[in-house]
């Protein structure tokens, strides 16, 4: 009778979530390699663990390239309840940022939904946080439209909100 070596096994696994990923099955490599990180007395626990990292990161960053960041906030969240990587963590605050970018193009596009105060806080937020994800050019375009707002008391709230340090 042979004995079954539980650590080749893993490896095994292992090996066959990394093809997985490189044939660009994240989904399903993602589920191997959570089940590998999470199961106790695993000896390849840290290497699955990384693993599930890796392709976590992948899956974040193909969601946020689609538009998708609430999606890529809600697979990170999942793989940090297994695993601590600081990649993840950067990933989540991107998601985050553009999720909040998008909330306040909500409120700026509220129109007169909004009040004067609200717009011009939204203006600003906007045009602050844009830049922190590469788009110089869009919050130029937020300042502008603020600045040329019709409503003149809207327009002089955000060229002070502007102008402050």
């Amino acid at each position: 009778m042979t004995a079954i070596d539980p650590r080749a096994d893993q490896v095994r696994q292992i090996d066959r979530a990394r093809r997985l990923y490189e044939a660009g099955e994240l989904d399903a490599a993602a589920e191997l390699f959570a089940e590998l990180a999470t199961t106790e007395g695993a000896h390849d626990r840290a290497q699955a663990a990384l693993g599930l990292a890796v392709v976590a990161e992948r899956m974040a960053e193909d969601l946020l390239a689609d538009g998708r960041p609430d999606e890529a906030a809600d697979v990170v969240l999942q793989v940090l309840e297994v695993t601590d990587a600081p990649r993840l963590r950067v990933l989540l605050g991107i998601a985050h940022l553009e999720m909040a970018c998008a909330e306040f193009a909500a409120a700026v596009e509220a129109g007169p939904d909004a009040d004067t105060d609200t717009a011009a806080l939204a203006i600003e937020l906007l045009a602050r946080t844009l830049p922190l994800r590469g788009r110089d050019g869009d919050a130029e375009t937020v300042w502008r439209y603020g600045f040329e707002h019709a409503d003149d008391t809207l327009a002089a709230q955000v060229r002070q909100r502007y102008d402050r340090p």
